[in-house]
C-alpha cells in the first residue's frame, strides 16, 4: 500500500468517524500526523510498520469493527487480504484463527456484498492454511510445541501449520453440523455454505489432505456422518448438492482410506434411488454421482476390487448395476419402451408456439443457470438429447437453493449414461491388451512419446482414458500385420495382470445386469446420439467378452443384437446357441445359466407366423436395426476365429436384414408413422428415419459387411468352412433347390463341418399378403445370399487359389453357383446373379496368378476354366420352357463373357486348361464333339453345327478371336485340330455374317503362326505315301498319325481343307473370304512348296473346289437369281485365284510329269464351269488363262501337250451368245474371250485352216454384234475394247489362202456396214459402230491394196466386197446425224472407194466374169453413191455446200478412173445403163412432172409424148444443183463424140437416150407451164436451167453412133437436135412473150437448120 493511498484512507476515516466515534477520529488524526512526519514513505517502510505483536491488536480492532457501518466493514475486508500479503509469515496459530474469525463474523452479515466478500476472504485464508500445510518449512510451530490429535489408529502429534489446519477443518465441520466450534469462537455458518467451503478447500488440496491422517480422520468422523445424515433425511437441495459433491470427492480420492464409511454411503445412495423414498431431484443427484464414478474406469475397478471381490464387504458395483436394471424399466411408457424408434421425437407444431415459450425452451430464464426444458418436455417420451438432458447437472448447480425442473426422462438418460460408461471403461482398459505383442510394443512407444510431449499422467488416468480399440481386425496394412487378437487373461507376466483379472471378473459377473439394462434401452425410444452410444458400448462389451473367451455372455449379447437388428416381429426368431437370455426385467441371473446347453436357432414360432399372416406389412428396417446389424458385423470381424457355431447368429441375422430391406423396397414402405398424444395440445410425431439417414446407415452396413468378409481371409480353414456351410444352407433353403449327388461327390465332405454345424434351421420370411413370399422377394433373397457368398470368395482369393478345392471351399462355392445358374426352376434374375458372381469369383481368383509361380499359375487357371466349363456344361441338359430357355441363353452369354475376361487377363498363363476353354467356346453349337474324341471325323466332311442362339455367337467368338490373336503360342499341338474345327464352326454358322468373315481371317492367323520360324519350306516332305493318297480321308489319316507328334505341316494342310469346305456356304461373303484366305495362305507359302506339295494342293484342295463352285444354270426366282449371281462371283474368284496359283506353281512343276495332268484337269474344270453359260465365269476363265498364257513363253513345250483342248474351249464358249438377264453387260466377258484368243491364236498359227478361220471370224462377228455397249461410254470417236480386239485378232489371221482372204474381206466389209442406221437394229444394243466403221474402212483398204499386186489374189472379188460395203455407207450419207468428232463415215467411204480404184487396176484386174461383173456393179454403185444424196434426211444444211463440193471433186476423180473403162465390151450394157441412169436422175435440177417420165411398161422417151396440164407454182431447185449441173455436163460428155473407140461408143449409146430425155423434160415443162403463167416471168432457176440446156444442146457434137440412123437426117453430130425439134418448136411458140428465151430457142432451130438443111 503506498503512502498516498494510506493517507487518503486515513483522511476518509477521519471524516466518517468525527461524529460517531471521536476516539477513532483522534487515533486517525494521530496516525496521519505520524505518516506525514516520516521522511521516506516507501512500501517497504510502510509494510514493516507493524510488528508481530501489533498484529494481535490490529485483528482485535478488526473484530470490534465488524459491527460498524458498511463502509467500515468493507475497509476491514479490504485490509484482511493485505495481512496475507504482508504478514503471511506471522499469521499462524492464534493470529490465523483470529483472522478467520473476523471473516466468519463478516460473512454472517446480512449485507450481501459484505457476506460474499467475507466468504471470499474466508476461502483465501483457508487456502492459505492448507497451502502452508504442504510447505515443509511451515510444518512445525516456532516454539516447537506439539499437539496430540486422535485418529483411527490412536493419536498423532502435530504442531504448527498441521495443527492450524486440523483445528480450522474440525471447527468448520462443527459449524456445518450446527455445533459450537472449539477455536473459532463466535463464528456462525450456514450448513450449505459450510459444506461448500469444505468442498472447495478439500478439492483444491486433496493430495495434501490424503497424506495427513489427522485430516482424514476429521473427514471420516465428522464429514462422512454428516453426509450420510443429509442423504438419509429430507434436506434442502443446496445442502444435498454440497453433500454429494463432497461424497464424490471422497470416493474418487479417498476411497482406500474410507472403505467402511463409503460402503455405508453406497448403501444409502442405493436406498435414495427408490422412487418412493426420495424426490426425483435427489435420485438424479445420486445418478449423476454414479455417472461421474463410471467415467473413471480405474475408480470403478478399484471399487469392485475393494468391495465386490472382498468377501467381507458388500457388492457395490454388482448391486448398483442390478439397481440400474430396475430403474431402466420402472416406467416403460416414459422411455417409449417397445416403440423402437431410431430417431428422436420431434414437435410437429413447434413453429406455432409463442415466442416466449420458444425463448424459455431454448435459453431458460434470463440471468439464471437453468435447464432448457419446460412443461412440455415433461410430456415427451423417449430419450433425446433435446429434452432428456440438462445443460448443467444438478450436482454442479451450487448456486441454487431450490431443485430445478428435471426432464421426465432425465433419470433414464442418466441410467443409460452409467451403463455406457461402465462398458466403455471396461473396454478402454482391456482392449489394448488384446492386441498382438508387436502392436502393443508399438503402442507403448507411441504412448511414451506422447507422455514426453504432453507430460506424464497417472496410471489410473491412462487406464481410464486409454482410447477405444476398433472392433475391426487389422488388415494387411495395419500394425498387427494380420495377427489375431489374444486373450488378455493369458498375459500372466504383465504388470497389469491383477487389474486384468479384476476387469475380467467384472465382465463375467456383471454381464447379466448389463445385458438386461441395455436390452431395455434397445427397446426404448432413443434419439440418434443415445442410440449410437448404447450400441457402441454394447458392441464393445460383447467384443471384450469374446476376447476373454467367455462364450456365455458373448453369445447372449450377440443374440440380443441379432434380435434388434431385424424388424420387431422377426426378433423373437433368434435364440442364443449357448444360453437362454434372461428376461429384460430380471436383475438377478442364475449362475447355472452359464452352463446351459447350446441350442440351434429355432424356427419362427407359430404366433409370429399367425401374426404375419394377419398383418398386411412387416415393419420396415430402421436405423436401430441397421446400427445393431453393424455392431453385430463388427463383432464378427473381431471375434471371427472364436465364434464357432455362433457364426450362425451373425450370418442369419445379416440374411434376415437383407430380406427385410428388399421386402421394404418391394412394398415401398418408406412412409412415416404418426402417433399423437391427447394429453397435450401438441401432436408429438415419432417419425421413421429420413431416407437420407437410412441410406447413410445402409452404406455403413455395406462397409461393415465388406470388412467382415475381408476378415475371413485371416481365418483358418475350419472356421471358414463353418461360414460356407452356413451360407450354403441359407442359399439352398431360400432357393429350394436340391443338392445333386454327383456334385456332392466332387467335394471332400470330410473337410466340411458336421451337418449340425453347417446347416442351421433357415427361416423364411412370411409374406405381407400371404404365407409365402412372392417370387420377386424370393428371388431377391437368393440373389443377396449369392452376393454374400461371392463377397466371401473375393476376400479369400488367395485361399481358394492356393489350397486344395475341398480344403479351401472352392468346390462348395462353385457347386452352389453352378446349381443356381443352371436350374430352370430358378428365376432369370437368380440365374443371372449366380452367373455374374461366378464370373467375379473366377476372375478374382485368377488374379492370384500375378504373384504365383508358373506351376501355380497353371493350376489356378485350370481350376477356373474347369469351374466355368462345368457351369456351361450344365446349362442345356433338358428341354426348358421358353422363359427358362431365354434365361439360359443370358446365363450362357454371361459365362462366355467370363471366359473372354479370363483370356484377356490371364490367357498367356494357360497351359493345361485348353480343353476346358474349347469346350466352353464350342458350347454354343447344338452338336458339339469332344475336342479329340473323333479327330478324323472332325477333319473330314465337317458340316456347320446348329447354333443354339444368335445371341451366343458374339460372346463365344470374342474368346476365340482373342485366343487366335494373342495366345496361339500357348495352345498345345494336340488342341490345334480342335482349334481349326472351332474356327470352321464359326465360319460356317449362318447367323452372324461378320463373325463368319472374321473367323475366316483367323485361319490366316493360324497359318502364319504355323509358318513362323520357317525359313524355306514347311517342315514336312511329301513322300510316296502322300502321293499315293487317293482320297482326303487317306491324306488325313496320314497327317494325324497317333504314333508321333503332329507336325505343323499336317495342321497347315488341315487349314487349307477347312477353308476349302467354306465354298459350300450359302453366303457369298463367306465363300469369297474363305477363298481369299486360302489362296493368300498358299501365296505366302508358295516359295517354299515343293512340286509334290503343289501337286497335293491341286489334287486334294484346288480341283475339289471347282465342282462346288458351279452355279445353277436356270434361276427360278428373284432370290435364286441373286444366289446364282453370288455363285458366279464365287466361281470367278476361284478361277482367278486358281489361275494365279497355277502361275506360281508352274515354275516349280516345270519339267515335272504332273504338270500336263494338272493343266488338263484345269482346262477340264474350267470347261465344266463354262457350260453353265455365265458371263462372269466366262470372263474369269478366259482372263485367267490369258494371263497364264501371256506369262509363258512356249506353253506347248512347257506343258508338253497340244493346245487343242484350250482352243476347243474358246471355240465352243462364246460369251456373246449367252442370254442376258436384267440389263447385264457382256462386254467384259467378251473382252476376256478375245484376249484369250489373242494369246492362244499365235500359238496355233501354224495349224489354222479355213474352217478354223471361219469359226474364228464367226465368233468375232458375234462378239461385235452381240456385245453390249460400255456403260457411260461411246464408240463414235473411239472403238470399244471389244472392237479393237476384234480388229487386232483379225490382223493375226494369216491371209495366205484365197478363201481365208475373201472371208476376212467379207468380215471386215461387214464391220464397215454396222454403223448404217436401220441396217440391223437388233445388234445395235446401244452401240453406234462409228469408230469401228472408220477403222474397218482403213483395214479394208489396206487389205485390198496389199493384195492388189498379188496375181493369185481374187482382186475383183475383193474390190466388189469392199466397194459393196463402202457403197452401202455412201448411199446413206445423211441418215446419221451424229457420227463423232471425225469426218462423216460417208466421206471416209467415198475417199476409201476412190483410193481403191485406179485406171491401171481396172484394166489389169483379173477374175471370173462373175467377179468382174460384181466389181463393175459395185463401181457403178459407188458412182451413184457419190453423185446422190438424200438431203431430206439431213437435220442441218450447214455443211451441205461443202459436202456438195466434196462429192463433185470425188465424182470427177471417179469418173476419170472408170471412163472409158466402163465402156468395155466385157461389161454388160445394163451396168453402163445403170450408170447413165444414175447420172440422169441426179442431174435433174427441178422435179419433172410425173407424166413426163416413162412408166415401167413404156419406152424411155414415151413420157415426152404425154399430155398433161402445166404447173404454175414455182419449183425449187434441188439442194445439190451444182452436182446436178456437173452430172448434166457428164451426161453431155458421155454422148459427145471422142476418139471413136468402142468403149466411148458404148458409153455414148448408153447415155444418148437419157440425154434426149433430160433435155426434153426441160422443154416440155416450159411448153406446159409457160402459157399458164401469162405475163408472169419464168422462175429464175428454171429459166437458167433451160438456157443452160439449150446452150449445151447447141454446143454438143454427139457421137454419131449414139443415135440410130434416121431417114432424111444427114447430120452426124447433131442428131440429138433432130430428136428434140418438135419440142423446140412448141417451146418457141410458147415463148412469144419472152424474147430472151425465144432467141435461145431460135438458136437451137438455127443449129438444126444448119446441120439438117441443104443450105
Amino acid at each position: 500500500m503506498t503512502a498516498h493511498v494510506l493517507s487518503t484512507e486515513l483522511t476518509n476515516l477521519i471524516q466518517e468517524s468525527k461524529r460517531k466515534n471521536p476516539d477513532l477520529r483522534s487515533a486517525a488524526d494521530s496516525s496521519l500526523s505520524d505518516l506525514k512526519a516520516l521522511p521516506n514513505t516507501s512500501d517497504a517502510q510502510l509494510g514493516a510498520g507493524l510488528s508481530e505483536e501489533s498484529l494481535k491488536d490490529v485483528l482485535e480492532a478488526f473484530r470490534e469493527c465488524v459491527s460498524l457501518v458498511l463502509d467500515v466493514q468493507l475497509k476491514v475486508l479490504q485490509a484482511l487480504p493485505l495481512l496475507l500479503q504482508n504478514y503471511a509469515a506471522a499469521l499462524r496459530g492464534r493470529l490465523l484463527i483470529s483472522s478467520i474469525q473476523v471473516c466468519f463474523l463478516l460473512q454472517g452479515s446480512k449485507t450481501v456484498v459484505v457476506s460474499n466478500t467475507a466468504a471470499a476472504s474466508l476461502q483465501q485464508f483457508l487456502a492459505f492454511a492448507f497451502e502452508r500445510l504442504a510447505a515443509p518449512t511451515e510444518s512445525a510451530s516456532p516454539d516447537g510445541s506439539l499437539q496430540s490429535i486422535p485418529t483411527r489408529d490412536g493419536s498423532v502429534s502435530v504442531s504448527g501449520a498441521a495443527a492450524d489446519a486440523y483445528q480450522i477443518l474440525y471447527d468448520i465441520c462443527l459449524l456445518a453440523e450446527g455445533k459450537e466450534p472449539h477455536v473459532l469462537h463466535g463464528a456462525r455458518l450456514n450448513p450449505a455454505f459450510g459444506l461448500e467451503l469444505i468442498e472447495s478447500s478439500l478439492s483444491s488440496h486433496i493430495d495434501t489432505i490424503a497424506k495427513r491422517e489427522e485430516l482424514i480422520h476429521v473427514c471420516r468422523t465428522r464429514l462422512m456422518p454428516l453426509i450420510i445424515r443429509i442423504l438419509s433425511s429430507n434436506t434442502t437441495f443446496a445442502l444435498t448438492v454440497r453433500a454429494m459433491r463432497l461424497l464424490r470427492l471422497f470416493t474418487s480420492k479417498l476411497l482406500s482410506a474410507m472403505i467402511a464409511e463409503l460402503e455405508v454411503a453406497f448403501n444409502q445412495l442405493n436406498s435414495v434411488l427408490d422412487p418412493l423414498a426420495s424426490p426425483k431431484w435427489k435420485r438424479a443427484l445420486v445418478l449423476e454421482y454414479y455417472c461421474v464414478i463410471h467415467e473413471d474406469p480405474a475408480l470403478v475397478r478399484e471399487i469392485y476390487a475393494q468391495y465386490d471381490q472382498e468377501q467381507e464387504n458388500k457388492n457395490i458395483i454388482s448391486d448398483h448395476l442390478d439397481l440400474l436394471v430396475r430403474l431402466a424399466s420402472e416406467n416403460p411408457a416414459i422411455i417409449g419402451l417397445g416403440q423402437q424408434l431410431s430417431q428422436q421425437p420431434r414437435t410437429e407444431t413447434y413453429q406455432d408456439l409463442p415466442v416466449e415459450s420458444i425463448a424459455l425452451d431454448s435459453n431458460g430464464i434470463a440471468g439464471a443457470i437453468t435447464s432448457p426444458t419446460d412443461e412440455t418436455s415433461q410430456n415427451r417420451t423417449g430419450l433425446s438429447s433435446q429434452w432428456s438432458r440438462m445443460r448443467t447437472r444438478c450436482i454442479d448447480q451450487t448456486d441454487k437453493t431450490e431443485p430445478p425442473d428435471l426432464p421426465a426422462t432425465y433419470i433414464y438418460a442418466l441410467v443409460l449414461t452409467c451403463i455406457n460408461s461402465f462398458s466403455e471403461g471396461l473396454v478402454s482398459f482391456l482392449l489394448p491388451f488384446t492386441a498382438p505383442a508387436a502392436l502393443r510394443s508399438k503402442r507403448k512407444r507411441r504412448t511414451a512419446s506422447k507422455k514426453r510431449s504432453q507430460g506424464s499422467k497417472s496410471d489410473d488416468d491412462e487406464e481410464g482414458h486409454g482410447g477405444e480399440a476398433s472392433v475391426q481386425p487389422p488388415d494387411e496394412s495395419s500394425e498387427s500385420d494380420g495377427q489375431l487378437f489374444v486373450n488378455p487373461l493369458g498375459l500372466k507376466n504383465h504388470d497389469a495382470y491383477d487389474r486384468i483379472l479384476t476387469s475380467a471378473a467384472m465382465v463375467d459377473r456383471c454381464w447379466p445386469a448389463l445385458l438386461a439394462a441395455s436390452s431395455t434401452f434397445l427397446n426404448a425410444s432413443l434419439d440418434s446420439e443415445y442410440l449410437h452410444a448404447l450400441i457402441r458400448s454394447f458392441q464393445k462389451f460383447t467384443q471384450i467378452a469374446g476376447l476373454l473367451d467367455l462364450p456365455t455372455p458373448r453369445d447372449a449379447f450377440l443374440t440380443t443384437l441379432a434380435k434388434h437388428a431385424v424388424p420387431n416381429p422377426l426378433a423373437n426368431t433368434f435364440k442364443s446357441p449357448t444360453t437362454i437370455i434372461p428376461n429384460d426385467s430380471e436383475s438377478d441371473t442364475n449362475d447355472d445359466d452359464h452352463d446351459s446347453e447350446r441350442e440351434p436357432i429355432p424356427a419362427p414360432p407359430a404366433s409370429l407366423e399367425k401374426q404375419s399372416k394377419g398383418s398386411h406389412k412387416l415393419p420396415p428396417v430402421n436405423v436401430r436395426n441397421l446400427l445393431c446389424l453393424r455392431a453385430l458385423l463388427n463383432l464378427g470381424i473381431a471375434l471371427g476365429q472364436m465364434l464357432g457355431e455362433s457364426w450362425k447368429i451373425v450370418l442369419e441375422t445379416l440374411h434376415q436384414v437383407d430380406v427385410a430391406l428388399i421386402t421394404a423396397e418391394v412394398q415401398n414402405t418408406k412412409g412415416r408413422r404418426h402417433l399423437s398424444r391427447d394429453s397435450t395440445d401438441q401432436k408429438i410425431t415419432f417419425a421413421d428415419p429420413d431416407e437420407g439417414e437410412i441410406d447413410t446407415e445402409k452404406k455403413s452396413v455395406d462397409t461393415a459387411i465388406s470388412r467382415l468378409f475381408q476378415s475371413t481371409n485371416d481365418l483358418p480353414d475350419p472356421p471358414f468352412l463353418h461360414i460356407l456351410g452356413c451360407l450354403s444352407s441359407l442359399i439352398y433353403g431360400a432357393s429350394r433347390l436340391p443338392k445333386h449327388d454327383d456334385q456332392d461327390q466332387k467335394v471332400d465332405r470330410s473337410k466340411l463341418p458336421s451337418p449340425a454345424v453347417v446347416t442351421p434351421n433357415h427361416h423364411r420370411f412370411v409374406s405381407m399378403s400371404g404365407v409365402q413370399m412372392n417370387t420377386v422377394l424370393a428371388a431377391k433373397e437368393v440373389m443377396l445370399l449369392l452376393d454374400r457368398l461371392a463377397q466371401i470368395a473375393l476376400c479369400n482369393s488367395s485361399r481358394l487359389s492356393q489350397k486344395a478345392s475341398s480344403d479351401s471351399g472352392w468346390s462348395v462355392m462353385t457347386t452352389i453357383f453352378t446349381d443356381h445358374l443352371s436350374s430352370p426352376k430358378a428365376t432369370p434374375e437368380v440365374r443371372n446373379r449366380a452367373t455374374s458372381r461366378l464370373h467375379d469369383v473366377i476372375i478374382h481368383v485368377a488374379s492370384a496368378t500375378n504373384k504365383a509361380s508358373p506351376e501355380q499359375r497353371d493350376s489356378i487357371i485350370r481350376r477356373c476354366t474347369e469351374a466355368l466349363a462345368m457351369a456351361v456344361s450344365s446349362l442345356w441338359h433338358s428341354n426348358p420352357t421358353k422363359v427358362a430357355e431365354q434365361s439360359t441363353l443370358e446365363v450362357h452369354s454371361m459365362a462366355l463373357e467370363t471366359l473372354t475376361s479370363l483370356l484377356e487377363q490371364y490367357g498367356d498363363t494357360i497351359r493345361s486348361g485348353w480343353d476346358s476353354v474349347f469346350l466352353i467356346i464350342n458350347s454354343i453349337f447344338e452338336k458339339n464333339e469332344q475336342p479329340l474324341a473323333e479327330g478324323k471325323k472332325l477333319l473330314i466332311g465337317v458340316s456347320a453345327s446348329t447354333i443354339r442362339s444368335p445371341k451366343l455367337i458374339r460372346p463365344s467368338f470374342t474368346s476365340l478371336e482373342l485366343l487366335c490373336s494373342d495366345f496361339l503360342t500357348s495352345v498345345p499341338k494336340t488342341c490345334f485340330l480342335t482349334l481349326l474345327n472351332t474356327q470352321y464352326h464359326f465360319a460356317s454358322q449362318s447367323q452372324d455374317l461378320n463373325v463368319s468373315l472374321t473367323s475366316v481371317n483367323l485361319f490366316r492367323n493360324t497359318s502364319d503362326f504355323l509358318q513362323r520360324g520357317q525359313t524355306n519350306q514347311m517342315d514336312f516332305v511329301v513322300d510316296v505315301s502322300v502321293t499315293e493318297c487317293e482320297t482326303d480321308r487317306e491324306l488325313v489319316d496320314l497327317l494325324v498319325r497317333k504314333d508321333a507328334d503332329i507336325p505343323k505341316s499336317a495342321v497347315w494342310v488341315c487349314v487349307l481343307l477347312r477353308l476349302g469346305q467354306l465354298i459350300n456356304d450359302s453366303r457369298a461373303e463367306v465363300r469369297h473370304s474363305g477363298l481369299h484366305t486360302l489362296f493368300a495362305i498358299v501365296d505366302a507359302s508358295s516359295s517354299g512348296l515343293s512340286a509334290e506339295a503343289w501337286t497335293m494342293c491341286f489334287r486334294h484342295v484346288f480341283f475339289k473346289l471347282l465342282p462346288a463352285a458351279e452355279p445353277v444354270s436356270e434361276p427360278q426366282s428373284e432370290g435364286s437369281t441373286s444366289q446364282d449371281s453370288s455363285r458366279d462371283d464365287t466361281a470367278c474368284l476361284l478361277v482367278q485365284r486358281l489361275s494365279k496359283c497355277f502361275l506360281q506353281a508352274q515354275e516349280t512343276l516345270s519339267g515335272h510329269g504332273d504338270l500336263a495332268v494338272i493343266w488338263n484337269q484345269l482346262i477340264g474344270g474350267y470347261t465344266e464351269l463354262l457350260r453353265r453359260r455365265r458371263l462372269a465365269v466366262s470372263q474369269a476363265v478366259f482372263s485367267g488363262l490369258a494371263e497364264v498364257l501371256s506369262a509363258t513363253e512356249n506353253p506347248s513345250s512347257t506343258y508338253g501337250i497340244p493346245l487343242d483342248s484350250a482352243w476347243a474351249m474358246w471355240r465352243d464358249n462364246n460369251p456373246s451368245t449367252y442370254e442376258l438377264q436384267g440389263g447385264t453387260s457382256n462386254h467384259n466377258a467378251v473382252v476376256a474371250y478375245l484376249q484369250y484368243l489373242h494369246r492362244i491364236y499365235p500359238l496355233l498359227s501354224g495349224r489354222v485352216n479355213a474352217v478354223q478361220a471361219e469359226a474364228v471370224m464367226a465368233n468375232l462377228r458375234l462378239c461385235i454384234k452381240e456385245s453390249t455397249a460400255v456403260a457411260y461410254g461411246s464408240d463414235m470417236d473411239e472403238m470399244t475394247l471389244v472392237q479393237k480386239l476384234v480388229l487386232e485378232v483379225m490382223a493375226l489371221i494369216p491371209t495366205s489362202s484365197a478363201e481365208i482372204l475373201v472371208e476376212m474381206a467379207r468380215e471386215i466389209a461387214h464391220l464397215v456396214t454396222l454403223a448404217i442406221p436401220g441396217k440391223d437394229d437388233r445388234v445395235q444394243r446401244g452401240k453406234s459402230f462409228v469408230a469401228l466403221s472408220r477403222a474397218a474402212m482403213d483395214v479394208l483398204r489396206r487389205l485390198v491394196k496389199q493384195h492388189c499386186a498379188n496375181e493369185d489374189a481374187p482382186v475383183a472379188r475383193l474390190l466388189s466386197i469392199a466397194l459393196g460395203a463402202l457403197n452401202t455407207r455412201m448411199h446413206v450419207k445423211y441418215h446419221r446425224n451424229h457420227e463423232g468428232k471425225g469426218p462423216p463415215l460417208w466421206k471416209l467411204a467415198t475417199l476409201t472407194a476412190v483410193s481403191l480404184l485406179d485406171t491401171d487396176l481396172l484394166r489389169s484386174c483379173k477374175g471370173s466374169p462373175t467377179d468382174q461383173q460384181s466389181m463393175w456393179t459395185a463401181i457403178v454403185d459407188a458412182s451413184d453413191g457419190v453423185a446422190g444424196a438424200d438431203t431430206e434426211a439431213s437435220e442441218s444444211s450447214a455443211n451441205m455446200t461443202a459436202d456438195e463440193r466434196f462429192d463433185i471433186e470425188n465424182f470427177s476423180q471417179l469418173a476419170d478412173i472408170i471412163i472409158p473403162a466402163l465402156g468395155s465390151p466385157s461389161i454388160p450394157d445394163q451396168i453402163r445403163r445403170k450408170h447413165v441412169e444414175s447420172i440422169f436422175h441426179h442431174s435433174i435440177v427441178h422435179e419433172p412432172h410425173p407424166d413426163d417420165l416413162a412408166r415401167p411398161d413404156q419406152e424411155l422417151l414415151d413420157g415426152l409424148r404425154s399430155q398433161h396440164v402445166g404447173r404454175v407454182q414455182d419449183l425449187a431447185p434441188k439442194s445439190r444443183s451444182k452436182m446436178s449441173y456437173v452430172l448434166l455436163d457428164h451426161l453431155f460428155d458421155l454422148v459427145a463424140v471422142h476418139d471413136g473407140e468402142l468403149e466411148r461408143v458404148k458409153l455414148a449409146q448408153a447415155a444418148a437416150p437419157y440425154l434426149v430425155l433430160r433435155a426434153g423434160l426441160v422443154l416440155k415443162a416450159y411448153i406446159c407451164d409457160q402459157p399458164l403463167r401469162g405475163r408472169m416471168p419464168q422462175p429464175l432457176s428454171q429459166k437458167q436451167e433451160m438456157h443452160y440446156v439449150l446452150k449445151r444442146l447447141v454446143e454438143l457434137d454427139s457421137e454419131p453412133a449414139a443415135f440410130p440412123q434416121t431417114a432424111g437426117v444427114r447430120s452426124k453430130r447433131k442428131k440429138h437436135l433432130f430428136l428434140l425439134y418438135g419440142l423446140v418448136m412448141k417451146a418457141l411458140k410458147a415463148s412469144w412473150r419472152d424474147r430472151e428465151m425465144s432467141a435461145a430457142l431460135q438458136e437451137v432451130l438455127d443449129a438444126v437448120g444448119e446441120d439438117f438443111g441443104d443450105f
